[in-house]
């Protein structure tokens, strides 16, 4: 339980810096690439913490971020919508590194409100979880 509580609380903290960078705005492309970076580090600590409850509470051995989507979508932990949006993260997170090509970071940007929702949503998800566990 307390490794779990640990990965929660690491995704928590993940998740606000996140809205921080996404409150500021106008962003500088400095800031804008800043802001993608805690994407990637946000969505890689809440996959993660979602591994534990999966493997411990649900017997569901997962090894991937699309892997653990599907399955938080499976035992409800994500909505439908939610789950396809969660593999659209995983897919920019995947584009980051690919930035260099012109307007892909303006593209990521565009959509980091919404990535933010479905991560607080899901993480979300994740405590009341841990919480009725307890």
């Amino acid at each position: 339980m307390e490794r779990l509580d640990r990965r929660l609380a690491e995704a928590a903290a993940a998740l606000a810096t996140l809205d921080e960078a996404i409150g500021r705005v106008p962003r500088s492309l400095f800031e804008r690439d800043s802001a993608i970076l805690r994407l990637i580090y946000t969505f890689e600590a809440v996959w993660k913490a979602c591994q534990q409850p999966l493997s411990q509470r649900e017997q569901i051995e997962i090894a991937s971020p699309n892997g653990a989507i599907r399955a938080a979508r499976r035992v409800g932990w994500l909505s439908d919508e939610d789950a396809e949006r969660a593999i659209k993260i995983a897919n920019d997170r995947n584009l980051a590194v690919h930035m260099y090509r012109g307007d892909l970071g303006s593209e990521i940007e565009y959509r980091l409100a919404g990535h933010s929702a479905v991560l607080h949503r899901w993480l979300d998800a994740l405590i009341r979880r841990a919480e009725a566990s307890e």
